[in-house]
C-alpha cells in the first residue's frame, strides 16, 4: 500500500506534459483547494480531478478484490462519497471540476486535453504560441 501514489501518477504526468506542450501554464496538486485538484487553473477557477479506475471505482473498469472485500467495499465507497463532498463544495464555491478517468487517459490522451483547453477556453495557451486573439 506503500507504493501507491497520490500524486504525480503517471496518467497525471501524461496529462501535465501535453498541457505544457501547449504552453498552458497550470498549478497542481494544491493543497489550499478542497479535495487538492490534480490540476489547477485559478484565474478560470477549474479544478481537475485525474481518477484512477480503482480508487474511484470505473462503473466499467473496476474490479472488486477478491479477499477482504468488505474492507474495499468500505473504502472504495467512502473514495467515491468524498468526490462528491468535493464537487458539491467546490461547485457551491464557484469553481468547474472536471473529473477524467485514468482508462480515458490512456485510450485518448488528445481527446481528454482536449476537454480541458475547452473547458478553461480555448484561447487560452494561443498568444503564447504567436496566433492573434
Amino acid at each position: 500500500m506503500r507504493n501507491i501514489r497520490s500524486k504525480d501518477t503517471m496518467p497525471e504526468k501524461i496529462i501535465m506534459r501535453e498541457l505544457q506542450k501547449r504552453g498552458i501554464y497550470f498549478a497542481k496538486n494544491v493543497s489550499s483547494i478542497a479535495g487538492k485538484p490534480d490540476i489547477v487553473f485559478r484565474r478560470k477557477k477549474v479544478a481537475v480531478f485525474i481518477d484512477s479506475d480503482f480508487w474511484h471505482r470505473h462503473p466499467k473498469r473496476f474490479i472488486m478484490p477478491k479477499t477482504n472485500v468488505k474492507y474495499w467495499r468500505n473504502k472504495i465507497k467512502s473514495n467515491q462519497l468524498r468526490d462528491k463532498k468535493v464537487n458539491k463544495y467546490l461547485m457551491k464555491d464557484g469553481w468547474e471540476v472536471m473529473r477524467i478517468w485514468e482508462y480515458d487517459i490512456k485510450r485518448n490522451t488528445n481527446r481528454c486535453v482536449n476537454k480541458i483547453v475547452e473547458e478553461i477556453g480555448g484561447s487560452y495557451g494561443k498568444r503564447r504560441m504567436g496566433s492573434k486573439v
